[in-house]
């Protein structure tokens, strides 16, 4: 592991995105996530969607594959209806919602010295920085825009089977625990739309050679919350 590597982790910088979104590197296990709160779901929940539609209109920018790019479109058509339910929710819910440009070229956290110039910052100047959000999907992002070819068809592929994973994970806690009926509704109505999201990423990702960061899990039954874990 490299140096900068050690002391992000060491301070704790990396991305909190838990449950719905995978972290870079970490394995996502078959355990449903403990149910979070209405205004944590709503910012995991967005967040999640709004990075699969930035990693969909990336991939029809760069693949040749047909295959990603069916998956692509499902992405960004899917997730962006998604999102705009939740908006709704959360409007009436009186719950705040993560800034809509999030992952866009015009997101000003793009500039933060973790994403931008990561190799460049010195022990030190890593102890001035605060924490930011989803760093992890930031720099999966990154990661992805740098690829190209077969190259990416695979990184994006394994990254689509370890998102929905971990969505899947966090939307059946939501489901079956979240304390707001109506974000309890959408998580369950969401379901479905991701266990096939993951079905079809998991037949890409076989297609394509990928190796994803999953352990296979049995994503429509799985298992009860244990106490105190969030995967």
């Amino acid at each position: 592991m490299k140096t900068i590597d050690k002391i992000i982790l060491a301070l704790g910088i990396s991305g909190i995105a838990a449950g719905a979104f995978a972290q870079e590197g970490a394995p996502a296990t078959n355990q449903v996530a403990m149910a979070p709160t209405p205004q944590q779901f709503v910012q995991d929940a967005m967040v999640g969607g709004m990075k699969e539609v930035r990693l969909g209109e990336i991939a029809l920018e760069k693949t040749q594959n047909a295959e990603v790019k069916r998956f692509a479109k499902r992405m960004v058509s899917d997730h962006s209806k998604a999102n705009e339910r939740l908006m709704k929710i959360a409007d009436g819910e009186g719950l705040s919602i993560p800034a809509t440009n999030t992952f866009s070229a015009d997101d000003p956290n793009w500039s933060y010295p973790l994403i931008s110039n990561p190799n460049g910052l010195k022990g030190g100047e890593m102890l001035t920085l605060t924490n930011l959000p989803y760093l992890a999907d930031y720099q999966a992002i990154q990661r992805l825009q740098s690829l190209s070819g077969d190259q990416f068809d695979q990184s994006f592929a394994a990254e689509m089977v370890d998102d929905h994973t971990n969505a899947i994970s966090e939307f059946s806690a939501a489901a079956q625990g979240l304390s707001d009926k109506k974000l309890n509704k959408f998580a369950a109505n969401t379901l479905p739309t991701l266990r096939k999201h993951f079905d079809m990423a998991e037949a890409m990702a076989s297609n394509l050679g990928a190796v994803t960061n999953t352990i296979t899990a049995d994503t429509n039954n799985p298992a009860p919350p244990m106490s105190g874990s969030v995967p």
